[in-house]
């Protein structure tokens, strides 16, 4: 008779203990949001990006930019996945990767009046590291910074033509909002 009350004290304890134990939910009002670098209106460096959540701190995303720096011209076009260890998916700091194409342009410099302009496309693999923070009343304001780094995928012909290396770093500032 005992062990049939302990059994039914302790099954109808279990779920209260789990309940205890199992980490909080944090309601996540923003699945998605969309940015811009305003880098863009003072130098040569625009992109825009969308980002949106497919499960619990996994997010998938696309990006473009134009960067032009000393006669350097990258065009990218990218493919995003990130993870938010915090699980609250837009917010805080997370990891990724990429994969996208790349136009590059350079310029060599000839003689004094004499320059070439060779170009270059190519597939590119990336790393990412952010953080995002969500600011305002509704914490819907988007200020997102990080750094990376890209593989460029192209033969050692091609990279020798247009000066590039086998990888290049990334930088990213934008501003956008959450919806």
């Amino acid at each position: 008779m005992r062990f049939h009350i302990i059994a039914v004290l302790a099954a109808g304890a279990l779920p209260a203990i789990a309940r205890a134990q199992s980490p909080e939910r944090i309601p996540i009002p923003y699945r998605t949001y969309v940015a811009v670098n305003p880098l863009g209106i003072p130098f040569d460096i625009v992109s825009a990006e969308i980002e949106s959540a497919v499960a619990p701190g996994i997010t998938v995303g696309a990006l473009a930019s134009y960067t032009s720096i000393d006669g350097d011209r990258y065009t990218t076009v990218d493919g995003t996945v990130r993870y938010y260890p915090g699980e609250v998916v837009l917010r805080g700091f997370s990891l990724g990767a990429s994969i996208g194409r790349t136009h590059f342009r350079t310029k060599q410099v000839l003689t004094p009046t004499e320059e070439l302009h060779p170009t270059a496309d190519f597939a590119t693999l990336g790393l990412l590291v952010d953080y995002n923070w969500m600011l305002g009343a509704r914490r819907r304001f988007i200020v997102g910074g990080g750094v990376g780094g890209k593989r460029v995928l192209a033969n050692a012909a091609i990279r020798e033509r247009v000066g590039i290396d086998k990888a290049y770093a990334t930088v990213r500032f934008v501003v956008g909002i959450a919806f």
